[in-house]
C-alpha cells in the first residue's frame, strides 16, 4: 500500500491504497454534511487509521493539508465494470456471474448482512480461479471458506475494485429481480411457494 506521509500522520497515496475497512469515511453521512473540527478528525482517522488523539496533536495548517489530501483519493473516482480476475496476495479469484451460479450462493447472498459486513459481498461475488461455488471434499466440508476469503479481501481488495463490484451487484440483483417477476409463470410458482410457507406456520 502506497504511504504519503505528513509529519507522523501516514496517509494513503492514491484511492487504489483505500480498503473495505475505508468505506466508512466514503458513505458516513456526517462526513459529507458536517465539516466540524471534530468530524474532519474522524474522516481523518478512518481514512490514514491514526488516532484521534494522534490527529488533535496536528497543528490546523497541516491537519487541513492531509484533509485536502485524503479528499481529493476519491475526486477521480468513476464507477466502471468489476474486473473478471483479480489476485490478491498471489492467488487468482474469478467474478461470480449470479446468472450461472447455483442456488446455494443465492441463498447465501440473502442470509448476509452486506451493509454491516461489506467484506462478505466481495468473498461471495470473487472465488478462487477455476473452482465452482460452493465445492465440497469428501467430508462434505466446503473446500474453500467464504470467511477465509472474506478476511482476505477485508484487508487486501482494494476499494475501488469493491465499489465497482457493488454497483455491478445492484445491477444484476434488479436486472434477476425483474426478469423473474415480469414471467408470469415465475410469479404463478413464487406465489405458490409463499403459501405453501404461510400454511406451514
Amino acid at each position: 500500500m502506497g504511504i504519503l506521509k505528513f509529519i507522523n500522520i501516514k496517509a494513503p497515496k492514491t484511492i487504489n491504497d483505500l480498503r473495505i475497512c475505508h468505506l466508512d469515511a466514503l458513505t458516513n453521512e456526517k462526513f459529507q454534511t458536517n465539516l466540524s473540527l471534530e468530524n474532519i478528525i474522524e474522516f481523518l482517522s478512518v481514512i490514514t487509521s491514526a488516532t484521534k488523539n494522534e490527529l488533535r496533536k496536528v497543528n490546523i495548517t497541516e491537519l487541513k493539508d492531509i484533509f485536502v489530501h485524503c479528499v481529493g483519493l476519491f475526486k477521480d473516482y468513476q464507477i466502471t465494470e468489476p474486473k473478471k480476475e483479480i489476485t490478491i496476495e498471489g492467488k487468482e479469484y474469478s467474478l461470480v456471474d449470479p446468472k450461472k451460479v447455483g442456488i446455494g450462493w443465492h441463498i447465501d447472498i440473502s442470509n448476509s448482512d452486506i451493509k454491516n459486513d461489506p467484506a462478505r459481498l466481495a468473498a461471495l461475488m470473487y472465488i478462487e480461479k477455476g473452482t465452482n461455488y460452493g465445492e465440497l471434499d469428501e467430508n462434505k466440508n466446503m473446500v474453500y471458506s467464504n470467511l477465509e476469503r472474506q478476511k482476505i479481501f477485508e484487508k487486501h481488495l482494494p476499494l475501488p475494485d469493491y465499489l465497482n463490484l457493488v454497483s455491478f451487484f445492484l445491477r444484476q440483483s434488479i436486472e434477476l429481480t425483474s426478469n423473474y417477476m415480469e414471467n408470469p409463470k415465475k410469479r404463478k410458482a413464487m406465489l405458490k411457494s409463499l403459501i405453501a410457507i404461510r400454511g406451514k406456520n
